[in-house]
């Protein structure tokens, strides 16, 4: 039995909300204030159905001058409940629970049989409504008639908050239902963010408690009372007979005597089972006994958690229990995070959690491990005047799309889930760009960290796997997706004219745009000769002669550095062959190849001439840097003077104002 759906209506930060759930391990990941707590909190509700007049959706009370004049707000929940009865399961006592909220109607189509073996396919609805008694809707009325602002009418709201209550009702009939069977279908344990050893020994002690409620041993506990009574008796009965002595001689004083009354002395220890039980942590090595609260407060929370999970194995009844569990990670080291999170996805693959567990978490550490059928993406989004919280299932969104599932499960690492959290999403190819781009949004007036953007590296250029992520996705995000031209400029021993760079197109930039053709995705790449990320910073910032010779002093060998310090990027001088004995021999034969293929393109295509002599000494540098990008961003980046006066490639800041429209 799990919870199949929630809705919710008018709940704090859920306006209209749905969201569906699978049987085990559900993982929900956003941004903060996604609506992650709120969602945890209305699981609960159906435990601990308390609210406070802030439990109320704001953005709907806003319009209490229209809506709710006349009548109070309220909150609806919608639970939808799941379960698979077999004919053969005697035992089975999820039809006892759930027979209240059934739509018997619609048993009988629920019937299915497979290998002999008849099973019933089962949902049940509960509608819970928080609402305003209606003897005070008067009282009500009158005081909401003259208020004129949103707080006058919180502070109205608030007066009314001791006289709502909660109604439940079969959800397939509408029919009212009692609250007790409403909150009696499900053992829910919430665990939240800020937890602490108690919360262990809590649910520990409740596991002793029911086991000493059983008949079985009640009388064996009784008998258990009574002897350790008459043992403390015979320790202690010098003490009690001296306390029988000094009060007896004084009963009549006091006319106790003339009531037929004495004072008696016994002893009847009364201490309960479950608070005599105590969790500890043994040293492994030395074999010595720790409090659980003088043990660190990560290895607490491992223990918490995973006790939590195996409880759940010690007595029947097992499925009908929800662990709610806010933000796991809480002062657990990032190894111990994606450890668990392995052992949690290996009991729901192998169908032995026993329970239903709903976890939020912000760690992406977690989400590598968690799996993509187990993870929902939760957000805040305002847009167009209205608030409200959006959902997407990962399953469901990569249901009929097999190879981007296949290649995210394999690559949705720790660093690339990062994304998955992120309120925006840069894409981009290698080392380099990542490096550099939070310096460049810097520079930019592109505030990183206010904006909550993702940079991901994917390594390569399989961004259609990853844009399939946020490709129809209900949970919107921007995505910029930079990607290097790969134009060729050298081909067949020659350079290629400037009109088939102009003209010219990519393979898998232009398979990027026919397949996403979405407003929240943009495709950036090189614009004024570049073909990789190298290149083209080259020529941004090759008119500022300190900049560039400073670029080149990071990739190229001494001598062409102090060259290209000593002449500057004057074509001429370089092209000159009496000056080529100042480069070393090592350097010399690529620089003469080059020349000769640009002197050539330059001679039939004197038009240009300009560009290709730039686009020499932009060849020229991404030849050094091409097997050092990652040591050359980081000494960009390392370099105050450099980084001070280096310009941002257009194509990157075009990039970065789309974004941040």
């Amino acid at each position: 039995m799990y919870l199949k759906k929630i809705s919710i209506k008018n709940y704090r930060c859920f306006q209209n909300f749905s969201m569906e759930f699978q049987k085990g391990l559900n993982v929900v990941i956003g941004a903060n204030n996604s609506g992650k707590t709120g969602f945890l909190h209305a699981i609960n509700l159906l435990k601990d159905p308390s609210i406070s007049v802030d439990d109320f959706n704001k953005n709907n009370l806003l319009g209490f001058a229209e809506k709710y004049r006349d009548e109070a707000p309220k909150i609806e929940i919608i639970y939808t409940i799941r379960h698979l009865i077999l004919e053969s399961d005697t035992e089975d006592e999820s039809i006892i629970r759930l027979l209240p909220f059934l739509g018997m109607d619609k048993l009988n189509e629920t019937l299915s049989e497979e290998n002999g073996a008849y099973q019933y396919d089962i949902t049940a609805v509960i509608k819970a409504v928080c609402s305003l008694d209606l003897k005070a809707l008067g009282d009500y009325k009158s005081s909401v008639g003259n208020v004129t602002d949103f707080n006058g009418f919180m502070t109205v709201l608030k007066s009314f908050i001791s006289r709502y209550s909660w109604s439940y009702y079969n959800g397939a009939n509408d029919t009212a239902a009692d609250k007790k069977d409403a909150l009696g279908i499900f053992d829910i344990r919430f665990i939240g963010a800020e937890r602490t050893s108690e919360a262990v020994s809590k649910e520990t002690r409740r596991e002793i408690d029911a086991f000493a409620k059983e008949q079985s041993n009640i009388t064996a506990l009784e008998q258990l009372r009574a002897n350790v009574s008459t043992e403390m008796k015979r320790l202690l009965q010098p003490a009690l007979d001296r306390l029988s002595q000094l009060f007896e001689n004084e009963n009549n004083d006091i006319g106790l005597a003339r009531g037929n009354v004495s004072i008696s002395h016994d002893l009847r220890p009364n201490v309960s089972v479950g608070d005599a039980y105590v969790t500890e942590v043994r040293d492994t090595d030395a074999d010595y006994i720790v409090p659980l609260d003088y043990n660190g407060l990560g290895y607490n929370n491992l223990i918490s958690i995973y006790m939590l999970v195996k409880l759940t194995e010690i007595h029947k009844g097992r499925d009908f229990r929800i662990l709610c569990l806010e933000e796991p990670e809480a002062h657990l080291h990032p190894a111990m995070q994606y450890k668990l999170f392995k052992y949690l996805r290996t009991l729901d693959e192998t169908d032995k959690l026993n329970q239903q567990i709903f976890v939020t978490t912000h760690s992406s550490n977690i989400s590598a491990v968690a799996g993509i059928d187990n993870m929902y993406i939760l957000s805040y989004e305002r847009m167009n005047g209205q608030s409200d919280c959006k959902q997407q299932s990962l399953a469901i969104h990569f249901a009929e799309k097999q190879n981007a599932k296949a290649h995210l499960t394999k690559f949705l690492d720790v660093t690339r889930s990062d994304m998955l959290f992120a309120d925006k999403v840069i894409l981009v190819e290698g080392i380099a760009e990542k490096l550099l781009l939070p310096f460049f949004m810097e520079k930019c007036g592109c505030p990183y960290e206010d904006e909550h953007i993702s940079i991901v590296e994917i390594g390569g250029k399989h961004f259609a796997h990853f844009v399939e992520l946020f490709n129809g996705n209900t949970v919107s995000k921007k995505v910029l997706c930079i990607t290097d031209r790969d134009f060729k400029w050298r081909h067949n021993g020659a350079i290629q004219g400037y009109s088939e760079y102009k003209n010219g197109t990519t393979s898998h930039i232009e398979d990027l745009k026919q397949r996403f053709q979405i407003d929240n995705f943009s495709i950036q790449t090189q614009t004024l000769g570049g073909r990789t990320f190298e290149d083209e910073l080259f020529l941004s910032n090759s008119d500022n002669a300190a900049v560039a010779t400073a670029l080149f002093k990071i990739v190229a060998s001494s001598s062409v550095s102090s060259f290209a310090e000593k002449y500057g990027f004057d074509y001429a001088a370089w092209n000159n062959s009496a000056k080529h004995t100042e480069i070393d021999g090592r350097s010399l034969p690529f620089i003469v190849k080059l020349l000769s293929e640009f002197n050539a393109v330059i001679a039939s295509d004197n038009a240009h001439e300009n560009i290709y002599k730039r686009l020499f000494f932009a060849e020229l540098f991404l030849h050094f840097a091409e097997n050092q990008k990652g040591n050359t961003a980081l000494d960009i980046l390392t370099n105050d003077n450099l980084s001070a006066n280096l310009i941002v490639p257009k194509y990157i800041e075009e990039g970065l104002i789309w974004l941040l429209k």
